[in-house]
């Protein structure tokens, strides 16, 4: 048996996605467990993270909450590594940045940092893709190595026919 979704009909899920996630509530960040607990599940699902209300960062995961937890430490993730070098110039040892360094991304992600997320199980890989091909002038991600070719003029046809 094979099941076919037309290129459209992927696209319209797409774009609900994406629409859905930039819609979102915007959730100032805060690294404490009382705010993780306020506002993620152990639930699969794709996040973008904004400097203020700047787009900066996408990404998917398996558990929003334990992510939210990684996010904040530079052992764990590539986004707070990212950040630690290219905006306050850190040089890892081992696997954290100087004190002084770690104590900056803290400042940063407590003052600068915004979240919106949506649960998704589904197909989480392909919208995240999609959005950091999409917004890829803006953002830190680093291009996904397993390339999708989009149709940017379907897309757009779809993204008329979408109001939410």
């Amino acid at each position: 048996m094979t099941f076919n979704l037309e290129e459209k009909e992927l696209y319209q899920n797409l774009v609900l996605a994406e629409k859905f996630l930039f819609k979102s509530p915007k959730i100032k960040f805060e690294r404490t467990l009382i705010w993780r607990k306020q506002y993620f599940k152990n639930v699969a699902g794709i996040y973008a993270i904004f400097e203020k209300n700047k787009i900066i960062y996408i990404g998917e995961t398996g558990n929003l909450y334990k992510r939210m937890s990684d996010i904040t430490k530079t052992v764990n993730h590539t986004f707070r590594k990212h950040i630690g070098k290219s905006k306050f110039g850190g040089i890892k040892s081992s696997k954290k940045y100087d004190p002084e360094i770690e104590e900056m991304l803290d400042k940063y992600f407590d003052e600068e940092l915004y979240i919106t997320f949506i649960e998704i199980n589904f197909g989480r890989l392909e919208i995240e893709t999609y959005l950091i091909d999409k917004y890829q002038t803006q953002i830190i991600n680093s291009e996904k190595k397993r390339k999708f070719k989009f149709n940017y003029d379907l897309i757009a046809e779809v993204e008329k026919c979408i109001d939410i």
